[in-house]
């Protein structure tokens, strides 16, 4: 049985400033990195549980700094892949999410027409197709084996509405706070939910979670 474990990074400034930063970074929050703290423990928990075989992370800073804390808990060292990026809006990253709406009429624009990009960033429809390619790679990498990834909102939500919902235009409803874990297991070709989006780990160690900041951050 394959299973994968996937855990949003910790809180960012931009998360708070409601800012889609995609491709580019903004640091951890004293927030942020008090749920990564906590997050590492109950991977390591997890770990414990099911060990885990493959460790692997976005190359964006905010993702890393997650990483690294859980890798030292559960004693591994996590691989960069890049197509677990955040989905990139090119020119148009570093505005807020009120702007790119009303100015831009971004999600309007992508309701009509899901193959629209803005300028040097990518369209909804290959960003999903980034996100199953590298996912499909992963699994067939490392088939009955745990697989843990440290990535994005916008990356889990994407996954997620594909594989449990009802499409790439289903992301909303599967859209991760920040240190949310996830945990699917593969039986008989068929990806069952273990945990969805789960922040009970935050909670318990009295961490308020973030608001849910949407896609691009």
């Amino acid at each position: 049985m394959t299973r994968l474990i996937l855990v949003r990074h910790g809180e960012t400034e931009a998360n708070v400033e409601q800012v889609w930063h995609g491709s580019a970074d903004a640091p951890l929050t004293p927030r942020g990195q008090r749920q990564v703290v906590a997050t590492a423990r109950r991977i390591a928990e997890l770990h414990r549980e099911h060990p885990i075989q493959a460790f692997y992370v976005s190359p964006l800073p905010r993702a890393q700094s997650t990483a690294q804390a859980i890798g030292a808990a559960i004693g591994m060292e996590p691989v960069v892949e890049p197509d677990l990026r955040e989905f990139s809006i090119g020119d148009w990253e570093g505005r807020s999410f009120q702007e790119l709406a009303q100015v831009e009429r971004l999600w309007q624009r992508w309701q009509s027409d899901p193959s629209f990009a803005p300028p040097n960033g990518e369209s909804p429809i290959q960003f999903s197709q980034r996100v199953q390619r590298v996912f499909r790679r992963l699994v067939e990498r490392h088939p009955g084996q745990t697989i843990l990834v440290v990535t994005h909102g916008g990356v889990i939500s994407n996954l997620l509405a594909q594989w449990l919902g009802e499409g790439p235009g289903d992301w909303a409803r599967w859209d991760p706070p920040n240190c949310a874990i996830t945990v699917l297991e593969k039986r008989d070709g068929v990806w069952h939910p273990v945990l969805v989006n789960d922040v009970s780990h935050l909670r318990s160690a009295g961490i308020s979670p973030s608001p849910l900041a949407g896609d691009g951050t």
